[in-house]
């Protein structure tokens, strides 16, 4: 017999684990290496224009150099883009826009084709240095932008051009009268941040375009881009398998109850997930081919200019109006919130405080929606200056609404208000049993528009708020919930009173459900054709289990009667005969008169019938 001999390693799945997990580790690291270019882009496309924005360059500021005798004049390019609609020209750098120049002593676009141009050389003559932009003021007091390589910069340095106070101007987004010496030398520090960064971000995507001609070098970047491709699945699959496991978690802590809301919130994260992975895995995998790097810039700088201009159009005030559709969003997340924190500060508030005060369900449910409806006002008040609206803004649409109220919408304001009522004088409660047009059952819930009623069936009915404001409303439990049950008993004529009321009293005391205090009682009501009409009167502290007891009542007394030989009649009627003639003769013999027959019976009957005088003495 062969021994199977195992290997060594047994715990090999555990290990394949461990470097796996190693790896992905590596993976997630160079995933979240910032080394993306196009991110520069994205933010000089949303970039803040509040003048307050920009701030003094904090590098030192270089002395005062002239004007460079004998720069080339520019000749007029296309390379320069006006965009319609804006004046000046954006300035591109690996055609990407950094500024807009305005016209001064050349066109827009014979300065940005210029400023274009000198980049170009600059990085052409210098084999791809590092480059530096500083600011300084010629003799005229004019701020000058100058590009030189770090490091050398005085031997490499060159007049880019001047920033005027139409540069300045446009750029604040003010006429240029209202600009000084020291706003364009503002402007001029921060343009020449940005067309610094711009010009090292094009250097470095020129550097890239080099070193990819290598074969070796392109296969490695298709190899980073397709391992970030892959970190990100497998990123995605550990994502969803944890929150597959969070949402099996909650919803055995929280209960069936919760689990709608719980598959809704797990689907809204995993398309969230689903997107900002497949986001960033797209956008890291593509940061590796320095080809597609110009496309990816370009691809920002659009999105860039689509937010911006959907900022610009949510921000723009309504005709006729101050009041803006992001004013409107705003106060709508904020009202949210103050509704969300004003339900659930009411729930605390019930739990923590008034349940420990020994308060009825009612009492505590009609209190907690007091307190909610007061938060939520407050709450409201206090939101409309955050979003940039005020109570005479709210005019317009609070006059439409109440145009809607008094045309079309009578009866859902009716059962507001009807609300507002139950709410103050509380005429049902949570856990009342109510009768309204001949429907019984618990109040389940008071909601603004409708209450829920749950039947003695367990069917729950909706039944609008103005129902119990307009209808007659019977109310089992108003106040005090004990209430007499009537349960009415006949037995035969010639019944011992005093036994059948012992009777039924005793099958009172049997019946758990029966309050002692008051005490049962026994009422003999009426003389019925057929039977003693008697009434048994009991107490119960629980309305909603009436039926019940009656049903259990009636089951001990007919126990009681047949135990004690008490008869409940059939209904009858004794008839009467006043004369028996017509019948058969007396017996010869001087006995009692024999009985007669049922013909002859029947034969008087029919002649007292037809005997107007004789009607009277038949009953």
């Amino acid at each position: 017999m062969g021994v199977r001999i195992k290997p060594a390693m047994q715990d090999s799945v555990p290990f394949r684990r461990a470097v796996l997990l190693i790896g992905l580790a590596v993976g997630i690291g160079l995933w979240l290496t910032p080394a993306v270019a196009s991110a520069p882009s994205l933010a000089q496309a949303l970039e803040f224009r509040d003048p307050n924005f920009f701030l003094a360059d904090p590098r030192p500021t270089p002395a005062e150099a002239p004007t460079p005798e004998g720069s080339p004049a520019p000749a007029p390019s296309p390379v320069g883009i006006p965009l319609t609609g804006q004046e000046g020209t954006e300035v591109l750098v690996g055609n990407i826009p950094v500024f807009r120049l305005q016209t001064a002593d050349y066109p827009s676009d014979v300065r940005a084709d210029n400023v274009r141009a000198i980049i170009e050389r600059f990085l052409e003559e210098g084999q791809l240095p590092q480059p530096e932009v500083r600011v300084a003021q010629d003799a005229n007091g004019q701020y000058i932008l100058r590009l030189g390589e770090r490091g050398r910069f005085e031997a490499t340095q060159r007049y880019l051009f001047t920033v005027t106070y139409a540069d300045a101007a446009a750029e604040r987004r003010v006429a240029p009268g209202q600009v000084n010496l020291n706003d364009v030398r503002l402007v001029a520090n921060s343009w020449a941040r940005r067309l610094e960064q711009a010009i090292a971000d094009y250097r470095e995507d020129l550097l890239a375009l080099q070193r990819a001609q290598d074969p070796r070098v392109l296969v490695l970047t298709l190899l980073a881009g397709i391992a970030t491709l892959v970190v990100g699945f497998f990123l995605w699959r550990l994502f969803d398998r944890s929150l597959t496991r969070l949402q099996r978690w909650l919803e055995l802590k929280a209960g069936e109850a919760w689990g709608t809301w719980i598959d809704v919130g797990g689907m809204l994260l995993r398309g969230v997930g689903a997107i900002l992975i497949a986001g960033i895995s797209l956008d890291r995998g593509i940061s590796f081919i320095p080809a597609l790097r110009p496309f990816q810039r370009s691809f920002y700088l659009g999105l860039g200019r689509v937010v911006a201009t959907a900022l610009g159009v949510l921000t723009q005030p309504l005709p006729n109006s101050s009041v803006s559709i992001a004013s409107l969003l705003v106060f709508l997340v904020l009202s949210i919130l103050v509704f969300t924190g004003a339900h659930y500060v009411s729930v605390g508030f019930k739990q923590r405080f008034l349940a420990r005060l020994g308060l009825d369900l009612g009492t505590q449910e009609s209190s907690a929606a007091i307190f909610k409806y007061i938060l939520t006002l407050f709450g409201i008040l206090l939101v409309l200056p955050f979003s940039g609206l005020n109570l005479g803004s709210l005019a317009v649409i609070a006059g439409a609404v109440g145009l809607g109220i008094g045309f079309g919408l009578q009866n859902l304001s009716n059962n507001y208000i009807s609300y507002i009522a139950i709410l103050l004088e509380r005429p049902i409660q949570i856990g009342d049993l109510v009768e309204v047009d001949n429907l019984l059952g618990t109040v389940e819930r008071i909601g603004p528009r409708a209450t829920v009623l749950r039947t003695l069936d367990r069917i729950f009915v909706i039944v609008p708020n103005s129902r119990f404001t307009e209808s007659k409303v019977v109310n089992w439990s108003y106040r005090d919930p004990r209430c007499r049950i009537h349960i009415p008993v006949g037995v035969a004529y010639g019944s011992d009173t005093a036994l059948v009321t012992e009777a039924l009293l005793s099958a009172a005391r049997e019946n758990a459900r029966v309050l002692s205090s008051p005490a049962p009682q026994v009422w003999l009501k009426s003389f019925g054709p057929s039977a003693l009409n008697f009434e048994l009167l009991v107490w119960i502290n629980r309305p909603q289990d009436q039926f019940v007891l009656i049903s259990e009542l009636n089951f001990l007394i007919e126990a009681e009667f047949r135990r004690r030989g008490i008869r409940i009649p059939f209904p009858q009627q004794d008839i009467h005969i006043r004369s028996l003639e017509g019948f058969a003769p007396l017996s010869q013999n001087g006995g009692s008169p024999s009985l007669p027959d049922t013909d002859s019976i029947h034969s008087a009957l029919k002649e007292a019938a037809q005997s107007p005088e004789d009607q009277n003495g038949v009953s």
